[in-house]
């Protein structure tokens, strides 16, 4: 039988996963919200937060695998729903890139 894994651990999970541009988690970042998780089913959903909603496709996607492979298979199902970073968590978002920028 699979073990249960709690919201608070899948939150753990998500929120360390490191953007693969900027030496920061994206819990640092502020990109991850609203999180929902029911451990029984195994199944949660969770907003991804960007700075701006265009982000090149190929960015989001390395972001949503990277989170998909840390999650592996202690999870069946997480749907992601998308938002838009406010000004002051983009203003955060920004300088934390500027000083951790990796490429």
């Amino acid at each position: 039988m699979d073990e249960i894994i709690t919201k608070e651990e899948v939150e753990e999970i998500i929120r360390n996963v490191e953007h693969p541009e900027i030496a920061c988690t994206l819990g640092e970042l502020g990109m991850i919200g609203n999180l929902e998780f029911d451990a029984t089913a195994r199944e949660g959903k969770f907003t991804l937060v960007l700075p701006m909603l265009n982000i090149p496709v190929q960015i989001r996607n390395m972001i949503l695998n990277s989170i998909g492979t840390a999650l592996g298979s202690k999870v069946t199902k997480m749907r992601v729903s998308l938002a838009e970073m406010n000004d002051v968590q983009r203003e955060k978002f920004f300088a934390l890139s500027k000083a951790n920028w990796k490429l």
